[in-house]
């Protein structure tokens, strides 16, 4: 009972670590004007930024993930490049977490690794 009682602890603070700082940097982000970094947000909103990332410019799967890819093609709409680089980054980061990550702490807490 013990242990089910130091794990609830350990996951309420966790969660209360998280949101704490979460409230504190939008409420530090909030004083400063956010759509200066994104022209597009500044001048028309959300219709804008499709404007901008060419949303209404339909892509095939082939085109971007394919063997003979175009994603490096002048008449690849945005959103499909940011959509592909979204895709690799959540790719080597789900790679760090299942594998990378838990295998490097093993080794930590069997003594492999001084850590």
């Amino acid at each position: 009972m013990r242990s089910l009682r130091t794990a609830a602890v350990a996951g309420l603070t966790a969660v209360a670590l998280s949101v704490g700082s979460a409230a504190v940097a939008t409420a530090a982000e909030s004083e400063q004007n956010l759509s200066s970094g994104f022209a597009a947000l500044s001048s028309g909103g959300a219709a804008a930024v499709g404007e901008d990332w060419d949303a209404d410019q339909p892509v095939k799967g082939g085109d971007i993930f394919g063997e003979e890819h175009e994603r490096d093609n002048e008449n690849t709409p945005a959103w499909a490049k940011n959509m592909y680089d979204l895709t690799v980054l959540g790719g080597i980061a789900s790679l760090l977490g299942v594998i990378v990550f838990p295998a490097y702490n093993y080794l930590v807490y069997t003594g492999v690794i001084k850590g």
